[in-house]
């Protein structure tokens, strides 16, 4: 009888091990998509930094071609004593003119650069937080993740044995098709009905599945779709 209490038994050992058997089959995905997604936080915080180096190289490089045309420009001003005539000394008018005007336009440049420089350090300071306590968060997640499966691990043989033994007290003739289905299943055999759906698959069952299962003398019933046998646990949440 599909609603005898070692059946029932049987089915709410079946539903642990399923549990733990997926949590061991899904948990290493979780936590290697953990891994992913730290990669990608890290990828993230490295694009800030490169940001701010990318500014901060542009502005030494107009600091430097500042301090060089300063310098060029000393010089110029340095050779007026040494001028002997009026051409030299126009030309080198002009040659200070045209150094003077860069120079203006290198500590425009400079200040702007100044500027992007600071405001990238900033959004690479926020971004470094930020990313920061993402990692931390995911690395967290990862921890208890690994907890999980090893706790996983270390309950399924108990589980299973637990199962074995309400096996054992179920009467012949279920017993035996319940093996066969677990046979061909691999995980479980045997499914809680939860409001009319197959609790291992989901499946939706017949209303005449469920009237049967639920009656005063319930016979056997098997999903619609996955094949388990199904029970009605009037405890299954």
């Amino acid at each position: 009888m599909s609603s005898d209490p070692v059946l029932i038994e049987l089915a709410r050992e079946d539903a642990r091990l399923f549990q733990l058997r997926g949590q061991l089959a899904a948990l290493p995905k979780r936590i290697d998509d953990l891994d992913d997604e730290k990669r990608r936080v890290q990828q993230q915080l490295e694009e800030c930094e490169g940001v701010y180096q990318k500014q901060e190289k542009a502005r030494r490089k107009l600091e430097l071609e500042l301090q060089e045309v300063r310098q060029r420009r000393a010089k110029s001003e340095s050779r007026q004593s040494s001028l002997t005539s009026t051409d030299q000394y126009q030309a080198l008018m002009r040659e200070i003119a045209t150094q003077d005007q860069r120079i203006d336009e290198l500590e425009s440049l400079v200040l702007e650069a100044m500027e992007r420089s600071e405001q990238a350090l900033v959004r690479r300071d926020a971004d470094s937080v930020r990313c920061q306590t993402e990692l931390k968060r995911l690395e967290a997640l990862q921890v208890q993740l690994r907890q999980d499966l090893a706790s996983a691990h270390a309950t399924v043989e108990e589980q299973s044995a637990r199962r074995d033994a309400a096996v054992q007290k179920v009467e012949p003739r279920t017993r035996s098709l319940y093996e066969r289905v677990l046979r061909a299943k691999k995980d479980a055999a045997i499914a809680r009905v939860h409001d009319r759906t197959c609790g291992i698959c989901n499946a939706l069952q017949p209303p005449q599945v469920i009237q049967l299962l639920r009656g005063e003398d319930p016979t056997l019933q098997t999903c619609q779709v996955c094949g388990r046998i199904l029970v009605w646990d009037p405890d299954t949440p």
